[in-house]
């Protein structure tokens, strides 16, 4: 008898809930009719006529599931042969959003039923994201263990890493200091050689300096005057015949200089000007009477310097240095090899440094609970895009580049995983890019799908200098014979 009562009762409800316009199954039993209806938000009750008659009683919307009447109500759309679907019910009668076309009832929109063919569609879709996962997954599996060898290969070689650096740093603070005693040796040695040359050097210009000074001084009174330049046509620089005052400023700023003035005052610019005419006149066809000429410019020189077939108005400063002693020779010569010997460890010792450095940070990073990501490190996967060619390179960097030029913009440097639980693993953040113009400095989210393959698939800027990549691996996938991680709803 009760089941009976209770197959009569559902035939009764059912009809009037049906009756309901995008009434959702899981609140059908709070609207019965003919009995006063209450607002879900228990904030006031109306007669059950009022319900569904486009007009919003109810603050939360409840009493108008199928109309347009409030603002914030919601129609749930069947769906029969596709996912039922619920929408904000305020745009019914202007644009289909249920594909069974319930949400345009009584309206002159006249709307076909697809979702029998959008369920297919789906169907085929979903289909085909199970074979890619169930493909991406056997070589996540593949990646996982990959992953945990490299993790065990780190953990193994550190120690030993570690023990052989704590051995090679005495022997290369030891040698580095015997580096430094062969270089300050060596150093001094040279210097010292520097210098003398440098005091003879001075001597031989201060000498040459005297007698050119003896050969411009006329009166021989141990003064040069400005009328000796006067008469001199060495500082004829113009040509005219004439040395003119102004001429004469350049070698003299006073009426007269002594040879100690001379040499500190006016010596570098007189040999400068001995040694222009000289080129000057090698370099013309020279007549007889220039020949003369040439004569007189040659007595202004010191007398064993007339003879030396070598000479050609070139100074002392021009000369080189002569090549260092036997003793310097070797003082270098211990220096380079304490250098080398220092050179051999010290590149040891950094070499360490730096897998010490990779495994340890290769062991602080983040690659997943089974360390299926970390095969990916020391990876990039480039896309074309337009007249760029972007790069990613996990757990590193995000580049652009012109695909016809050479420079690189850095977007952004690996700064963790963004995703939010129980999905952390589908997003990473790329900061700390190149600066932009007037503007921030450059950042990318990429955004990480599973996919059979490891594939760049998409490289935007939804706002300046943000940058969003699309990336698939099949460290991405989830397990097929496990339900997904749930989505957040939209």
């Amino acid at each position: 008898m009760i089941p009976l009562i209770i197959a009569i009762i559902g035939v009764l409800i059912v009809p009037a809930q049906a009756e309901i316009r995008g009434l959702a199954p899981d609140v059908a039993t709070f609207y019965k009719v003919g009995k006063e209806f209450a607002c879900l938000d228990g904030s006031l009750k109306i007669p059950f006529t009022q319900v569904n008659d486009d007009y919003c009683d109810c603050p939360d919307g409840s009493d108008e599931p199928g109309t347009s009447a409030c603002p914030n109500g919601r129609f749930y759309c069947q769906n029969g042969g596709h996912k039922p679907l619920h929408i904000f019910a305020s745009p019914i009668h202007f644009l289909s959003d249920c594909c069974d076309g319930s949400d345009e009832w009584g309206s002159n929109v006249k709307c076909s039923n697809i979702c029998n063919e959008l369920g297919r569609a789906a169907r085929e879709e979903a289909e085909r994201r199970a074979e890619i996962a169930r493909k991406g997954w056997a070589v996540r599996s593949e990646m996982a263990r990959q992953g945990q060898d490299l993790k065990t290969e780190s953990e193994v070689k550190v120690e030993p890493l570690r023990a052989e650096r704590e051995q090679l740093v005495p022997s290369r603070d030891e040698l580095e200091k015997k580096k430094k005693e062969a270089e300050d040796l060596e150093r001094s040695a040279k210097d010292d050689f520097r210098k003398k040359w440098e005091d003879e050097k001075n001597v031989k210009k201060r000498a040459r300096s005297d007698q050119v000074f003896d050969q411009l001084d006329l009166n021989q009174d141990g003064k040069l005057t400005r009328d000796d330049i006067a008469k001199n046509a060495l500082f004829d620089t113009n040509g005219d015949g004439i040395v003119d005052e102004e001429e004469i400023k350049v070698y003299l700023t006073t009426e007269e200089v002594d040879k100690e003035q001379f040499f500190t005052q006016t010596y570098d610019l007189v040999k400068i000007q001995m040694r222009n005419q000289a080129d000057h006149q090698k370099e013309e066809k020279q007549a007889p009477e220039e020949l003369a000429h040439e004569d007189d410019l040659d007595d202004l020189e010191p007398e064993e310097e007339k003879h030396d077939d070598h000479h050609d108005h070139h100074d002392e400063d021009d000369l080189p240095m002569p090549e260092y002693t036997d003793e310097i020779k070797a003082l270098i010569a211990a220096y380079e090899k304490a250098r080398d010997d220092w050179q051999e460890v010290n590149t040891k010792v950094s070499d360490l440094d730096r897998q010490i450095n990779d495994a340890e940070s290769f062991l602080q990073q983040d690659f997943g609970p089974d360390q299926a990501w970390a095969s990916l490190k020391g990876k990039c996967f480039d896309l074309d895009e337009g007249q760029y060619t972007y790069k990613m390179c996990p757990f590193d960097k995000t580049v652009q580049k012109d695909r016809h030029g050479h420079s690189e913009t850095r977007l952004g440097e690996f700064t963790g995983w963004t995703g939010k639980e129980p999905r952390k693993y589908s997003e990473q953040m790329y900061e700390k890019g190149q600066q932009c113009w007037n503007g921030p400095q450059r950042s990318t989210k990429v955004i990480i799908e599973c996919g059979e393959t490891e594939q760049l698939v998409e490289a935007t800027e939804p706002a300046k200098c943000e940058y969003q990549f699309r990336f698939l691996t099949p460290a991405a996938c989830n397990n097929p014979d496990q339900k997904d991680p749930p989505h957040e709803e939209l």
